[in-house]
């Protein structure tokens, strides 16, 4: 019998070795069935008032955006042609650290070319907080950009420096343009806002994102805000119309989440066709950090102890009960029977877990919706979205990896109760200690432990406001951190196969 042929037999006696247990089956089934009930259980326990809030706005396609600026505004109708100069753009030093209470907080870092102070021209549907717009701007780091509906962004030159803008409607198109002189210019692109009439509103304006604090730790995490401003200067305003312009502060109160607050305004000078505006607020997405997914999945941990046991025993019961021998005497290269079990293990728990996960998933989506968890603060999450189908096969391969790990831990140490006890440590111990470390150092943790697989239940990207530590990273480096952990436990586990007797 060849080794090709000898192997698929392998693979079937150990899957008949899995399923022939009653105990192991019934073990399985209720790995699935814990998953979806504590899921169920915390997504009844959820609430949230996030859009019952009177200042909270949603943008043209639905989603939470911030929309705060201060605006030099006038009306048009039909195509037109806005050219102005930003002469220069100052904003406030910030502070590192500031104390809210008696909290010690640390600044949140947000890189995203919408969280930098901005001066530029806009032409948008009315002055209403969240209605369409498009706008050519020159960032306070990150040069020039073309940005619409709070979610589009095309970037420009990385000048830093004095700079001509150009906004071009053309029927539902908007063309952005900048220029170094005022006589060559480059385009930046083009923007199709989704809600722009005939009769819109178009001027310079500033704005200036409010620094964002966060502190975390001991199972808490808090969030607060501290008001910035900028000031620039524009100067050879062109607009074929003609109007007057006026100024106005845009948007009531800027916020993120439902925590922390920063009152918009601003205000503008004129001296000889020069405008010297000064604003606050911020333009761009502000969707909030809690995950309807990852709390639909929170049950997976109740799961994964039901499959650790049924790792461990899988490894253990044939050393207690002498059949180890029986199956070496059959196949006596001991790494294929360790990639056999293995691959049973980890195909057949990873079944379970997408199971569990799918199930969850399903039963709490509608329970969330019940609590609050609605558009526009929450879309509603598909089974066939991206992210969403992501973390349902990444939650299950993590589970799977654990189950891997606990048979590993059974073959290295052939006594069930302790390896049980290990590889529970092992998921839960991490937890614990990130929910109590401050800051952002529980981060390392969550890279190097099997905790750090939590992080694959969220669809959102990783966060340091929330209490939970595996937030901290992302739900790929949470899969990498599981599968370091099942390459460096089996291959310990096959030395320990090759030189220890049966």
């Amino acid at each position: 019998m060849s080794a090709r042929e000898s192997f698929p037999r392998l693979l079937l006696a150990e899957w008949t070795k899995l399923r022939s247990v009653r105990r192991w089956v019934i073990t399985l089934l209720g790995a699935a069935v814990l998953t979806i009930g504590l899921s169920y259980l915390a997504a009844s326990g959820s609430r949230t008032n996030i859009n019952e809030h009177a200042e909270f706005v949603g943008g043209p396609h639905g989603d939470p955006v911030a929309d705060a600026f201060y605006f030099v505004h006038q009306q048009v109708t039909g195509d037109t042609t806005l050219t102005v100069r930003v002469a220069s753009l100052t904003t406030e030093p910030f502070r590192r650290d500031v104390s809210m209470g008696s909290d010690r907080m640390t600044r949140l870092e947000d890189r995203s070319p919408f969280a930098q102070p901005a001066a530029g021209i806009m032409i948008k549907d009315g002055t209403r907080p969240g209605s369409s717009y498009a706008s050519v701007m020159l960032t306070a780091t990150q040069g020039v950009h073309l940005q619409w509906d709070f979610d589009a962004d095309g970037r420009g030159s990385a000048s830093s420096g004095a700079r001509w803008l150009r906004l071009v409607r053309s029927g539902a198109t908007i063309t952005g343009y900048e220029s170094a002189d005022g006589a060559g210019w480059q385009k930046i692109g083009t923007a199709t806002p989704k809600n722009l009439p005939s009769t819109v509103e178009i001027g310079f304006y500033v704005s200036s994102p409010a620094t964002v604090y966060t502190s975390r730790g001991g199972g808490n995490s808090s969030v607060g805000e501290q008001p910035t401003s900028a000031r620039a200067a524009f100067d050879n305003v062109r607009l074929g119309s003609g109007g007057t312009w006026r100024g106005e502060a845009i948007g009531g109160e800027d916020r993120l989440g439902e925590k922390g607050g920063v009152r918009g305004g601003g205000q503008v000078t004129e001296a000889d066709g020069a405008y010297t505006v000064v604003g606050t607020g911020k333009v761009g997405p502000r969707p909030p950090d809690d995950d309807m997914v990852e709390i639909a999945l929170v049950g997976v941990v109740a799961g994964l102890m039901a499959l650790i046991a049924i790792g461990v025993l899988y490894a253990t019961s044939e050393y207690r009960r002498g059949m180890i021998r029986t199956t070496f005497a059959a196949t006596p290269r001991r790494g294929r029977v360790l990639a056999a079990k293995a691959i049973v293990l980890g195909t057949t728990s990873f079944l379970v877990g997408l199971a569990g996960a799918v199930g969850a998933f399903v039963l709490a989506i509608p329970v969330l919706r019940t609590h609050g968890f609605t558009p526009p603060g929450f879309p509603r999450p598909s089974l066939l979205d991206g992210p969403v189908l992501r973390a349902l096969l990444l939650t299950a391969a993590f589970m799977a990896g654990v189950a891997v790990v606990g048979l590993a831990m059974g073959l290295l140490l052939r006594h069930s109760a302790a390896a049980i006890t290990i590889t529970v440590v092992l998921v839960l111990g991490p937890l614990i200690i990130g929910m109590i470390l401050p800051g952002s150092s529980p981060r390392w943790l969550m890279y190097t432990t099997l905790a750090g697989g939590m992080a694959t239940q969220r669809a959102k990207p990783p966060t340091i406001t929330l209490a939970e530590p595996w937030a901290l990273i992302g739900p790929w480096a949470g899969a990498g951190a599981v599968a370091a952990w099942v390459a460096v436990t089996l291959g310990l586990a096959w030395w320990q196969l090759r030189r220890r007797d049966a």
